[in-house]
Order: C-alpha cells, then structure tokens, then sequence
C-alpha cells in the first residue's frame, strides 16, 4: 500500500478539472465545471465538478470524490494503481511508486504466468519466421496479411512438432504444472504438447496490453475446429477481454470513435485500410464486463457485427446493454452482400469497406429495418406484435421531426392509422410513468418517521466536516448518531483529528477510499452530498447544543415507539389501547420529575 505522504504529494500537484476532461467532455459553469456523469446512463451535465474543492459530484446518481477515486471508478482499477495513474497524469515521479508495484500489487503467481506467456508469444513469432513456418506464412499471404501487419498484432505460428513450444518453455525455466496452468498444454502419449500445434496464432491481451491467452487459427481444411481459444484461466476469461482494447484505447480518444466488430480478422482487415480504433467480440455475446470497458473509452461506439441473423440479433441485444450502460453508439448499416468487414475487403477492396463503415444510422432505424425484414406482416397479430416490440425504440426519441418520421415509416409497414399508432406510443409512456410512480411511492413509508433524526444527524456531521469545534463538541458529548454511514463518517474524523492539526477532506476520502470498509463508496457519496450543500447555518456551541437535543428527542421516541411495539405483539385491540394509556402516563410522570429537577 502506497503511504499517505505519497498520495497527498500526488493529489496536491494535479487539478481535478484537468484530470475529468482527459476523459471526458467538461464545460465551465460559472466558478464550477459541469460534465455529463460517466457513471449512469446521463443524459444532461449532471455531475459537478469544483475546482476550488477538488472534488466532484452527481447529482443523479450520488458518484462523487475526488481526482484518485474519479480515475478509479472510471478505469476500474484499484486504488494505489489510480494513484499511478494520476501521477503519470501529472508527470509526477517517485521510487515508491514503482516499487510498491513490483512488490504489492503483481501477485506472484501471477507475474509467472504472464512471463510463461510472454515467453511463449516470442516463440511463436520466431516459429513463423523459420522453416517450420512455411505453412502459416503460406495461409497469411493467401489472406493478404502482410508482414507489417503481422508484426503490429504479434501473428506467430505453432509448428507441428507439438512437443517442441514445452521444450522451448521448460529451457526457458518454466515449470511443466505453470506452462499446464496458462492453458496451453494438453497430454498425449504420456507426454505434455502445445493443443496449439500447426495453427497460426493470434494472441489475445487483457487491458494493460499483457498477452492472456490465444485464438489459433487451423490453416487446413479439416473437420477440426476453425479457431480453437484458451481456455478458462486464473489470466484468461474470455468475457473480460476485448480483441485489440489495449491498442485500440490509446487511438479512440483521438479518432472520437471505435468499431466494435465479432472477429479480429475484421479488426485486422479494419487496420489494413488504416483504420486503427477497432476492438472485437471474438464471436462471443457482449458481456456486462466487455460493455464497462467500452463504455470506459468515453466515445462513439460503432456497432459492426455481422449482417447475418445472429449478428443481427446480438446487436439488437448489444443495443440494450449499451442503453443500460449509457453508452454513446451508432451502428453500421447491414450489408446486403457479404457479412462482415474481412469479406467486404476481400471481394470489394478498401474503398467499399471504408465507405461501408460511414454508413452509420442510429438505434431506432436499425430496430426499423430488422423487424421489417424479419417479419412477414400478412396477419393483423404479425402487425400488431411489430407494433409492440417496436415500442421501446420509440419512447426516448426527443425530436418530434424523428419520431414523426418514425411513425410514418411505421404506418407505412403496419397499414396502422399514424394516430392510432401515436395514442398507443403515448398510453405506453404513460403506463410506464405510472409503474414507476407508485412503486416508489411504496418503497420507503417510514421516511417520514425518520425524517427529523436523519436530517439532524447530517447537519451535525457537515458541522464535523467544516468546523474543528465540532468534532471536539462529538468527542465531549458523546453524541448517539443511529445512522450507520453518519456514525462511521464521524469516526473516520475523529481518527484523523487525532494526527492532524486541520481537516483535510481530499486526505480523508483517500483514507476511506483505501479502507476495507465495504461501506466505503456510501461514505464518500455521503461526504461528497455534504460539501457541496450550502443550506446549513456556521457552527456554533448552540447550534451543536440544539442539534444533540433533537438526536436525543427522536431517539427517545423511536426507542418508545420500539418498546410498544414489542409489548403490543400479539393482543387484542382494547389490551393495545390500554398499553398505550400505560405508557402515556409512565411517560409524563417522567417528565414532571425532569421538569421539577430542572426548577
């Protein structure tokens, strides 16, 4: 774990403002900044951003912190390799933090793994250059690949001497069980070989560019698998990686978009025309895991999978992801011919694939053309169903010039009046509305019960966070807080006044941030809500005097309200109005007591 020093060092030379617009889109707002929240599907600015806090907030979805916690959050990575990140950010520079690292955060087990595989990588593109790769340069020439297209994704080739990449490993120092363990060896004639073994190969690497595992390409015709992948590794899950991600990320930013393609060979048939911000599915589905990394290049993606029906449907399915995710996309129009970018090179050239992936439409054309070209439409439930599935394509369409558009063209398909297909587009809104309102009407009815204590709680720890007077007033007092982040924030000040002459927010957050607190993105929500309020009066003594009254009064009364209940369990109506006629006259003998006391 980096030490506090560093981080504080690395924090106080970065400006939180140019650290959020180095990913996304920022927009000064009088003395703040506005920037539209990467973390929920936004679809107005609604993360703040103040350069005189160094912290940020949404106002949506409660995400806030500061410059370390925003890169991790955004890149999803852990803390210490954030704070990495931020000081190659500033160009900031010190042993610990490579030396924490080397030694922290690379597990050992791990960092064999890689080496096995980097090893093995090398091995395979020497194997292409030699004899034994005749056949693979063979296969790549007849596809066009050319060598400095071979050199830029790292092709290689397994000989077929299947026994010869162990033997090759094993020189290295590798140990048979770690070369077994990368997903490579397989077991024949009691012996290990590579499973990879006359096919060329196409390495596959995670987010940091380290190779993971491998796609093998066969080069024969055969009832063999066409392409053969790693299996399963502690390194290599197939649903955490995106082809070409690490190379394509550094060029996204730059080009303002990205291809999202099935197969690498588009990728590579992609950068052959010189095109480079294109990354690949590998022919699986999209995953949750695959949707945050692209969402994470903060650019247009460009849907392109393949024109068939299952390419069809999984960006149909695509399109509902990135919805979720809130993802800026659009998608290349189906083609007519051959179903993916490498056919299209391959039959027309550079010039019709290129002009091909210009031919971008948006969500609620492409869901138009798919359910029209897939549905025949002869029978009034054909029609009716099109209608209906069509629905939730419509409901976020802003334009009113689209959206009649749509409508027409719809009317067009169905033979359905345009009015009768706006009346449905509206009761289906509104429907919709309705669900929402009443299930959130229903969520939390005790709110108004706890509404006095909660909000008391958080005025006195906003007090904590901005005044010294009201951090010793806690400690003296030994104010009850019954809310569980509310007390915990207040410990976490009180541990840091306990070394620290001043309040530093930014150091605190870093503290919490850094803490196994499973509570600790809540705490930072919280905290974040409380800078950014401006409604709360300066502390004073009776200020703090007055909110401990009103902890206790309503403390009180829940406790009170608690123990009826538990005396009520179970009894009739008239034994009930009794318990309570019980507990309003032991209760106001009390008070006369406190009340005489005080006199």
């Amino acid at each position: 774990m980096l030490s506090q020093n560093i981080i504080t060092e690395v924090l106080n030379r970065a400006d939180i403002v140019d650290v959020i617009s180095s990913y996304i889109n920022v927009i000064k707002k009088g003395r703040s900044y506005t920037a539209i929240c990467p973390f929920h599907d936004d679809k107005n600015p609604s993360m703040m951003i103040s350069k005189e806090k160094q912290i940020f907030k949404c106002f949506v979805c409660g995400t806030g912190g500061n410059a370390i916690t925003f890169i991790q959050k955004f890149e999803n990575i852990s803390f210490d390799d954030a704070v990495r990140k931020l000081a190659e950010l500033v160009g900031y520079t010190n042993e610990e933090l490579v030396k924490s690292k080397t030694n922290s955060n690379i597990e050992e087990e791990n960092a064999r793994f890689y080496k096995v595989l980097s090893d093995l990588t090398i091995f395979y593109q020497m194997s292409l250059l030699a004899k034994e790769g005749d056949e693979g340069r063979s296969y790549l020439a007849k596809r066009n690949i050319e060598d400095d297209v071979i050199r830029h994704f790292n092709i290689g080739f397994c000989p077929n001497l299947p026994e010869l990449s162990i033997k090759y490993l094993s020189a290295k120092g590798h140990t048979l069980k770690d070369i077994e363990l990368v997903g490579i060896a397989g077991h024949s004639n009691g012996q290990y070989i590579d499973k990879n073994f006359g096919r060329v190969i196409f390495p596959l690497k995670d987010v940091n560019g380290r190779v993971v595992g491998y796609s093998a390409r066969r080069i024969k015709e055969s009832e063999d698998a066409k392409y053969v992948n790693t299996q399963e590794t502690v390194l290599f899950q197939k649903g955490n990686i995106i082809y070409n991600y690490y190379e394509a990320k550094k060029t996204s930013r730059l080009d303002g978009f990205c291809y999202l393609l099935e197969g690498f060979m588009d990728v590579i048939a992609l950068y052959r025309v010189g095109i480079k911000s294109a990354v690949a599915l590998m022919g699986t589905a999209l995953t949750a895991n695959q949707a945050t990394l692209l969402k994470r290049l903060n650019v247009e993606i460009r849907l392109c999978l393949d024109s068939d029906e299952p390419g069809q449907m999984a960006t149909l399915k695509a399109i509902e992801m990135f919805d979720k995710a809130g993802i800026k996309y659009r998608i290349v129009r189906r083609s007519t011919g051959p179903k993916d970018a490498d056919e299209i090179l391959e039959k027309y050239g550079a010039d019709s694939l290129i002009k091909w992936l210009n031919i971008l439409i948006d969500k609620v054309q492409f869901a138009l053309n798919y359910f029209s070209n897939n549905n025949k439409l002869s029978t009034i439930d054909e029609r009716k169903k099109f209608l209906i599935d069509f629905l939730p394509f419509l409901k976020n369409v802003t334009s009113d010039l689209e959206l009649e558009d749509y409508i027409v063209n719809i009317a067009k398909l169905t033979k359905f009046d345009r009015k009768l297909i706006t009346s449905t587009l509206q009761r289906y809104k509104q429907s919709k509305k309705e669900n929402v309102t009443s299930a959130f009407i229903d969520m939390h009815p005790e709110r108004k019960l706890l509404k006095r204590l909660s909000l008391t709680e958080k005025a006195f720890v906003f007090q904590m966070l901005n005044s010294k007077e009201a951090i010793e007033f806690y400690t003296d007092k030994n104010v009850p807080l019954s809310d569980e982040i509310f007390a915990k924030i207040a410990s976490y000040i009180v541990e840091y006044n306990r070394h620290h002459d001043t309040l530093n927010i930014n150091e605190l957050i870093n503290i919490i941030a850094q803490s196994d607190d499973e509570l600790k993105d809540k705490l930072i929500t919280e905290i974040t809500d409380l800078l950014v309020e401006k409604r709360y009066p300066k502390c004073t003594l009776e200020l703090l005097q007055e909110y401990l009254q009103i902890i206790k009064e309503e403390r009180s009364k829940e406790y009170e309200k608690f123990i009826f209940e538990k005396s009520s369990e179970g009894k009739s109506e008239k034994e009930k109005l009794q318990i309570l006629l019980e507990h309003n006259r032991k209760k106001n003998e009390r008070l006369n007591k406190e009340e005489k006391k005080e006199n």
